[in-house]
This record gives structure tokens, C-alpha cells and sequence, in this order.
């Protein structure tokens, strides 16, 4: 049985580490998002350009996720986090030292396995760390993190660009790994020892579940969306006519929504709402959030605002959902590799999405766009079915920790 007094002592500087090591893996994301306006005329750049950007760095991300996994199966999971810290701390500095494409090619690369890092090393630290009756709840704080990055370099990078220029605006995002690093070194040397090994009856290899691999296929459709959200809300604002700083806070309502819901959809994961079902409402919502975008120049500006709304409430949402269910139904010594693979999925989801939609606004504008990310979001809602079906199908009763054990 898990000894759960080791996991509950210092259970706040805990989260906190977990939150932020989520943070660090989005910070070169989005602060490339959030100074995209000042990024084009700075360096030459065009939406198709910011899509190769994004692109890049999900596929390093893609490629070295696999590895990172194993990894983190292997030794004490902050290692991993403080790794992946340090190489968001790399391509900060080097997103400001950058003058010339190659500059932000070599910033991508630092925050792609930054990303990469950030989803195995957390889930491995709460796999270990934390007893499987309060698992959902970090999850959902923990993934929040990401997305509370965004939300701190929405509201902060844009009007300190304005003021000092992007260059030394982008320095101020070194705070959030420099906090990682403290918050995991202070929480190794005074946690206790890790819980005992659990005991599982489940039967099934990572590589060998049928619904894990309609799961990452859903992940990569929900890849694409959000690397289409992450990409361009902010360029696709400040086309219709929004201020640098106004268009900031469009992606600051999806970042902030974005944090809720993360936190929601974790929790209604203990409800009688299967996986399936709760993913299938993700990309629903997600989808009237394309329509909305889709529709915006003809109905005006608040269109683009209910739409990052609904995105930040649905689109990122599915990842908590994802996390909660493999924590669920395999082995602790199998979560990173399990997460990985979904990951995979979504981070290559991730790299199609920004490269796909800077293509179709290079030639079609931004109106085939969002009709492309309105058609992946339908495909979604089907593999989410099948998903479902996939694990009702080879998890057997009695395999995996009850909802409410979680």
C-alpha cells in the first residue's frame, strides 16, 4: 500500500514545483506568440515564417520526447524537470540575443526539448510523490501551469516591448524557470522518501494498448488546434485591427481560461463522465471556437474575443484529460513512457498546426485557416469515440484505480 505521509509533507512547494516545471516548458512559446507583432518587422519575418518557427520547435519537441521518457523511468524525475528548466532558461536568453532567423532557430531548439521535458518529469514526480487519491487535482494544477506562463507573458510582454523594446521585454520570461529551479532544489532536499511501489493488475504493455494509440491520435488532432491557437490569436487579432497590447490581451483571455479549464476538466474526470465523453465536449467547444474566429471580420471584434474564450476553455483543456487517464490505467514505471507517446502525438500535432495554417494565410488567407482548424476539431470529436470504445474494450474491470482513488 502507498505511504502517503511522505507525499503530503510539503505538499504546496510540490505543486508549486510542478506547476512551474509545466510553465517552463511553454515559455518559449508563448513568448514568441505574445511578441510575434514586434518579431515580423524586427526580423523580417511573415505569418508563414512564425509558422516554421512554431513548427520547428514542436518538432524538436516530437523527436525527443520519446527519449525523455524512458529517461524519466529510469531516474529521479526532477532531474528531469531541472534539465528541461535549464534549457527554457537557454532559449530565453537566446530569444533576445537573436537578430537574424538562425538566432530564433537556435532559441526554438532549447525550448522545443524544454517542452519536451516538462510533461515526463511532472507526471513522474506526482506518480512518485504524490498518493493516487489526490492525482487529478495536481494533474489539473499542475497543467494549469502552462498555460498561467501564457497568461503572465500576455499581459507583460507586449506593453514592456512597447516601453523598452522586445529584445529586453523577452528577459523578462527567465523568472519563470529561474523559480522552477529553486522551488524543485529546495523540494528535493526536504522531501522524504519516495512512496512505496504500487501493485497493478494491469496486464498491458505501454506499446500494446489500442486505446493509448487512438488517445495520441486525438492528441494530435488537438496538437494541431492548439499550435494554431498558440501561433496566431495574437497575429490573427492585430490583423483585424487590434493594438500590440490589445491583441496580447485576447491571448491573455485564452491563457486564463485556458488555466481554469485545465483545472475543470481534470476534476469533472471523477465524475461519471467517461474520458471519452469529456474529450468528444473539448473538441465541440473547440470547434464553435473556429466558427468563431472564421466569422469575426464579418461580425465584428467580439467574435475574436468569445472565440479565444471558448478556445482556452476547450482546446487545451484535453491535456489534464489525457494525463489523468493514463496515471489511471497503467503502471507508475510506465506513466512516462505512456505519456510520451500520447505527447508524441500532440507535439507532432503541434508542429502541423502553426506550418499548415501560416501555408494556408501565405495563399488562402485567414479565413481558410480557421476552416482548417474547424475540420480537424470535427475529426477530433470521432476519434474521441473510438477512443473511448478502444478502452472500454481492452481495460478490464478492475485494472486501472477507481475515479474516485484518483
Amino acid at each position: 500500500m502507498a505511504s502517503k505521509p511522505g507525499a503530503a509533507k510539503g505538499g504546496a512547494l510540490l505543486i508549486a514545483s510542478l506547476t512551474l516545471a509545466m510553465a517552463t516548458g511553454a515559455t518559449g512559446t508563448y513568448s514568441y506568440a505574445t511578441l510575434s507583432p514586434f518579431l515580423l518587422p524586427s526580423l523580417g519575418m511573415t505569418p508563414g515564417g512564425m509558422g516554421l518557427l512554431f513548427g520547428g520547435l514542436y518538432t524538436v519537441a516530437a523527436a525527443s520526447s520519446g527519449v525523455i521518457g524512458r529517461i524519466t523511468d529510469r531516474v529521479d524525475p526532477t532531474l528531469v524537470v531541472l534539465v528541461g528548466s535549464a534549457c527554457s532558461l537557454v532559449g530565453t536568453v537566446l530569444l533576445a540575443a537573436s537578430f537574424s532567423i538562425i538566432g530564433l532557430a537556435a532559441s526554438a531548439l532549447f525550448a522545443g526539448l524544454a517542452m519536451a521535458a516538462s510533461n515526463p518529469g511532472s507526471n513522474g514526480m506526482i506518480a512518485h510523490r504524490i498518493p493516487p487519491g489526490s492525482r487529478a487535482f495536481a494533474t489539473g494544477i499542475k497543467q494549469s501551469g502552462a498555460t498561467g506562463a501564457g497568461l503572465y507573458l500576455a499581459v507583460v510582454l507586449p506593453g514592456l516591448a512597447v516601453a523598452v523594446g522586445w529584445r529586453w521585454a523577452s528577459l523578462a520570461a527567465v523568472i519563470i524557470p529561474i523559480l522552477a529551479v529553486i522551488t524543485v532544489l529546495i523540494g528535493r532536499r526536504s522531501s522524504q522518501a519516495a512512496m512505496e511501489p504500487e501493485v497493478t493488475t494491469d496486464p498491458h504493455e505501454p506499446r500494446r494498448l489500442t486505446w493509448l494509440s487512438w488517445l495520441a491520435g486525438y492528441a494530435l488532432l488537438l496538437g494541431v488546434a492548439t499550435g494554431i491557437c498558440n501561433g496566431f490569436y495574437v497575429l490573427y487579432a492585430h490583423s483585424l485591427g487590434f493594438g500590440v497590447v490589445e491583441a496580447g490581451l485576447v491571448f491573455a483571455v485564452f491563457a486564463v481560461l485556458s488555466v481554469i479549464a485545465r483545472i475543470v476538466w481534470a476534476r469533472l474526470s471523477e465524475t461519471t463522465w467517461s474520458p471519452a465523453q469529456l474529450l468528444g465536449a473539448v473538441a465541440v467547444i473547440g470547434a464553435i471556437s473556429a466558427l468563431l474566429c472564421l466569422v469575426a471580420p464579418a461580425v465584428g471584434d467580439w467574435a475574436v474575443w468569445f472565440a479565444a474564450g471558448m478556445g482556452g476553455l476547450s482546446i487545451v483543456g484535453w491535456n489534464a484529460l489525457g494525463m489523468v487517464t493514463i496515471m489511471q490505467n497503467v503502471k507508475r514505471d510506465a506513466v512516462g513512457v505512456s505519456a510520451s507517446r500520447m505527447l508524441r502525438g500532440f507535439f507532432v500535432g503541434l508542429a502541423i498546426g502553426p506550418l499548415t495554417f501560416g501555408a494556408l494565410v501565405e495563399f488562402g488567407g485567414y479565413s481558410v485557416g480557421w476552416l482548417f482548424q474547424f475540420v480537424v476539431l470535427l475529426l477530433a470529436i470521432g476519434v474521441a469515440y473510438f477512443f473511448g470504445r478502444s478502452l472500454a474494450m481492452h481495460t478490464p474491470p478492475g485494472s486501472h484505480l477507481p475515479r474516485e482513488a484518483l
